[in-house]
């Protein structure tokens, strides 16, 4: 399933291993950049079918669902749920997204968290980013590396290195959260998870109103990334959080 990006280059690309990765931590931060009339997009590597709950194609439905209310299109690559690889088949998939969709910044999962997945997405992703710029690499399409790299929290991931106030798109980036219902909804007649108990959705609203403390606002998402701060991120969030 593919909601196709325009075919110039994006501003932002938010990467996560399985759909619903990108919009528990990254919604507001998509959301706001489709209002401000940057390109962003949604790239899963997998349809999070080995996930306990909920099908390929009923995560597919969600996953469209979600991009529509967040105003961005997504790709599903579909590599192997579980079973992905750092593998050079693998990282050249990524590379000839990257170099089709030629991203200037992208977000990445965190490089520390529970789910070996997004780990080792965060690894391939950055290995991908960073191969895809070398003109003699073998790999379809036109060299491009993205100008800056983040990563959104995982397990323990102390302070964070940037925050972006996402206050006034806060309700719809929550009910793109909500668009996973297979996922964050609690029911008796499936199994129970981790994610499906309503403490989970709690923990993404404290969460968020904690860093919105620190920035003073309602809302806020956050982001880490290496040292010092790329410009092109501080440039991004400054336009994000101007009057639209």
């Amino acid at each position: 399933m593919s909601l196709q990006p325009p075919p110039h280059s994006l501003d932002v690309l938010a990467m996560g291993a399985h759909p619903d990765d990108v919009e528990v931590h990254v919604g507001g931060l998509l959301a706001l950049a489709a209002d401000r009339g940057f390109k962003g997009a949604i790239l899963d590597l997998t349809s999070g079918d080995l996930g306990t709950r909920g099908t390929a194609e009923t995560r597919r439905l969600e996953a469209q669902s979600a991009a529509e209310i967040l105003g961005v299109p997504r790709i599903v690559m579909d590599l192997p749920d579980g079973r992905f690889t750092e593998e050079e088949a693998h990282r050249i998939r990524l590379m000839e997204e990257m170099r089709r969709l030629r991203p200037r910044i992208l977000i990445l999962p965190s490089p520390e968290d529970r789910h070996p997945d997004h780990r080792r997405a965060h690894r391939l992703i950055r290995e991908a980013a960073y191969y895809s710029g070398l003109k003699n690499y073998p790999c379809a399409g036109a060299p491009w590396r993205p100008e800056a790299l983040a990563w959104v929290g995982g397990e323990n991931p102390g302070q964070p290195d940037l925050l972006v106030d996402v206050s006034a798109v806060w309700e719809r980036r929550m009910a793109a959260f909500d668009a996973f219902g297979s996922q964050f909804t609690q029911d008796a007649s499936q199994p129970p998870t981790r994610i499906a108990h309503p403490a989970f959705r709690r923990g993404v609203e404290g969460r968020a109103m904690h860093w919105g403390s620190l920035r003073m606002c309602a809302w806020a998402e956050a982001l880490w990334c290496e040292k010092p701060v790329p410009p092109a991120l501080i440039h991004l969030l400054a336009r994000l959080e101007s009057p639209a």
